[in-house]
């Protein structure tokens, strides 16, 4: 049976109705699948799953990763990631989260085998507080100039993590100069083609991040950052990003080859709560950055 749907925003993105992802059976699981494949960006409203059912939604869609951020894991899931400020008895932070505004960004960039699907469930989110945003570099592909997109075809660029000292991982370790250490160590730069296409419906997408991106080869120093401004200026059009605002029980799916993120500051006297898995989406299905590693 087709699934019941109705649009997040005029140009993109979908919540899906009447499913209950703790209960599904194969037929619509197909169908989600298939719809995530030509939009990247899916929501679903008033969900209720523990971290097993979490867990094994996520897998039916690929592999799972575990975060480099060892500190912000689930203890029993480690494909599980804690988004929170709550701590636990010790005193320790039980997840990652800090209070401040992201940059617009592509997570993983920075690996050479990025996993490239989000799973995000808002155990406990204030509503109208910490919006997040996305930002369409399909559509932002298909809406190029001319003069950036004979810039942009055919080039790799090369992505570090914690590039800035103004980044989320130097402002939560800014005190702690050897695990900021260790994680540079383990994350080396990465390169990858600036324009992924899916090889099953045949998407471009646009694969550059605005603040993780170090330089565009064959282009200097300077070269690189206008181009990557000129690219990011074009693709933070209204009609390309789309701000949710959170609910309880939402889960949200987003694909990183296709989309921007970023979260908005918010009130960090308010308890939230979330948990993501992170999917090695399969490369005959979606565009993958590197395909040939997976």
């Amino acid at each position: 049976m087709p699934l019941k749907t109705r649009p997040l925003k005029d140009t993109f993105g979908f919540e899906v109705l009447d499913v209950d992802l703790s209960d599904l059976d194969d037929a619509t699981f197909d169908e989600i699948y298939k719809l995530w494949q030509q939009e990247p960006l899916l929501l679903f409203r008033r969900q209720s799953l523990s971290e097993r059912q979490q867990v094994e939604y996520s897998k039916r869609f690929g592999d799972l990763d575990v975060l480099v951020r060892d500190d912000m894991l689930s203890p029993k899931h480690p494909e599980i990631i804690y988004i929170t400020a709550l701590k636990r008895p010790d005193g320790t932070p039980l997840g990652g989260l800090g209070n401040y505004e992201i940059y617009w960004h592509h997570d993983q960039i920075y690996r050479q085998r990025p996993a490239s699907g989000s799973v995000f469930y808002a155990v406990e989110m204030p509503e109208n507080d910490g919006f997040t945003s996305y930002c369409n570099t399909k559509l932002g592909y298909e809406s190029l100039p001319d003069n950036l997109r004979m810039q942009l075809e055919g080039r790799r660029a090369t992505a570090k993590y914690a590039m800035k000292a103004e980044s989320t991982t130097q402002r939560d370790f800014k005190d702690d100069p050897k695990q900021m250490q260790k994680i540079n160590d383990r994350t080396p730069p990465a390169t990858h083609d600036i324009i992924l296409e899916n090889p099953a419906t045949g998407q471009k997408s646009i694969y550059l991040d605005p603040n993780k991106t170090l330089g565009i080869d064959g282009l200097s120093e300077e070269e690189s950052r206008e181009l990557i401004d000129a690219v990011s200026s074009h693709l933070l059009r209204d009609e390309f990003v789309y701000q949710h605002s959170w609910r309880n029980g939402d889960v949200v799916m987003w694909d990183n080859a296709r989309l921007w993120h970023r979260r908005e500051k918010f009130d960090p006297m308010m308890p939230r709560f979330a948990r993501r898995t992170t999917i090695f989406l399969r490369p005959e299905d979606f565009a993958v950055p590197e395909p040939d590693a997976a």
